[in-house]
């Protein structure tokens, strides 16, 4: 059962994510997935893009093209190591963002 200090600690955690990753000049933006199930659901919004659970941190995103996986890879976890508490952080590349080309995504919470 999750208590409100809880939630509050994992809202404040997956916000804190959510705008890290929004800092990373590779990263075009946080993806939900295909069916836009990848989030951290809070009460009343969802923080889309990252999964955070006790045994790890997820993180979804859009690179920029020409950026290698690899590089985004590590610009995600240098951005948010600070606030993984320690869990592994996997990244996943959803889709690639192309010069010029500007996509339209949910970038860190959706109202419920």
């Amino acid at each position: 059962m999750s208590t409100p200090a809880l939630m509050g600690e994992v809202a404040r955690r997956a916000d804190a994510v959510a705008t890290a990753v929004a800092g990373c000049p590779l990263v075009a933006g946080l993806h939900g997935g295909r069916y836009d199930h990848i989030a951290t659901y809070l009460p009343g919004r969802r923080v889309a893009g990252i999964r955070l659970t006790e045994t790890g941190l997820d993180i979804h995103v859009v690179a920029r093209y020409p950026a290698s996986v690899a590089k985004v890879a590590d610009q995600v976890r240098a951005a948010v190591t600070p606030y993984a508490g320690g869990l592994p952080v996997a990244v996943v590349i959803e889709d690639l963002e192309l010069p010029g080309q500007h996509q339209l995504r949910d970038n860190q919470t959706q109202e419920c």
